[in-house]
């Protein structure tokens, strides 16, 4: 069963007392809250654990309609101020990744004008029933009650393409932060080392190439001359560039494909047979056969990849 988190804080204070309580509990426990929240203490309530609820604070009435209108109609709608919304939207029956939660929480708060420095998954909004003790809000020496308005408890019904929207973004920023990473580590490769795994050697060969051809160059070109020049090398098996390739090479554009791991596969099946490849080699005699069929080939050029095809 779903339990909650239910917290107890002072009107000038900033320390939060928390309970973990089930639903049936929590009913147990009114008189309690009645008692604390009569004494000056606000009471805020959220779903323990992972949950598919957001919650967006900080509402206008108007920005309810709007959510409505767009497919975002919340779970729960509460007033926790004279004219001032929490909405629960829920977007999901099962619980949703913190990323993508923390996002869809900070996207809807900056589409419907709500409060962005409350956004994020671990938010906590006002339990309805109980006053809310700013003192800023005392009227005629009463402090206005947060009320529950609309709550049908249902998942948005614009929630399944936001969610899908959201990931795709999420996915793109997650494949610049690990190109920016992999160009980095190209831009950083040391000049000489002696002892060079075909890793080192791609991102050397990389740094020569980006520096000549300027930034905008083309790095499926790049993959294939280190590739080819690797393999006619004779220093590494087909399986050392597929291992370069896959966690060197900085082209890993969205929707590739099998990802980055079958394209490194693919780029170093293609050039360990590659005509030019093979041309390299022809009339080596048996040793090259033998060893080529032990996937290496004998030690053979130092020459530098081009992107000439």
């Amino acid at each position: 069963m779903a339990r909650l988190e239910v917290a107890l804080r002072e009107a000038q204070g900033r320390e939060l007392v928390k309970r973990s309580w089930s639903a049936q509990e929590l009913e147990q426990s009114v008189a309690w809250l009645k008692r604390m929240n009569a004494r000056g203490h606000d009471v805020f309530i959220r779903p323990e654990g992972g949950h598919g609820l957001v919650l967006v604070d900080g509402l206008q009435r108007e920005a309810l309609a709007r959510m409505a209108k767009e497919g975002f109609t919340p779970a729960a709608t509460i007033e926790a101020g004279p004219g001032h919304f929490q909405a629960w939207v829920k977007l999901s029956e099962g619980p949703l990744p913190a990323e993508v939660h923390d996002q869809a929480a900070r996207t809807l708060a900056r589409h419907y004008g709500g409060t962005l420095e409350k956004a994020s998954s671990r938010s906590w909004g006002r339990l309805a029933g109980f006053t809310h003790q700013a003192p800023a809000l005392r009227k005629e020496d009463r402090q206005p009650y947060v009320l529950a308005h609309e709550s049908p408890g249902r998942v948005a019904a614009a929630a399944p393409a936001f969610l899908q929207h959201l990931a795709e973004g999420l996915e793109r920023q997650r494949e610049q932060q690990e190109r920016a990473a992999r160009l980095e580590a190209i831009r950083a490769a040391p000049d000489h080392v002696w002892q060079r795994d075909a890793l080192t050697v791609y991102r050397q060969q990389a740094q020569q190439l980006l520096a000549r051809h300027g930034p905008a160059v083309d790095f499926e070109r790049v993959d294939w001359a280190i590739a080819t020049h690797l393999a006619k090398s004779g220093r590494y098996s087909r399986q050392e560039i597929e291992r370069a390739l896959h966690e060197g090479s900085p082209h890993i554009e969205h929707g590739q494909p099998g990802g980055i791991e079958g394209y490194a596969r693919r780029t170093a099946a293609q050039a360990w047979n590659a005509p030019e490849v093979l041309a390299h080699w022809q009339g080596r005699g048996r040793e090259i056969q033998r060893q080529r069929e032990l996937g290496r080939a004998p030690e053979r050029g130092r020459e530098g990849p081009s992107l000439g095809r």
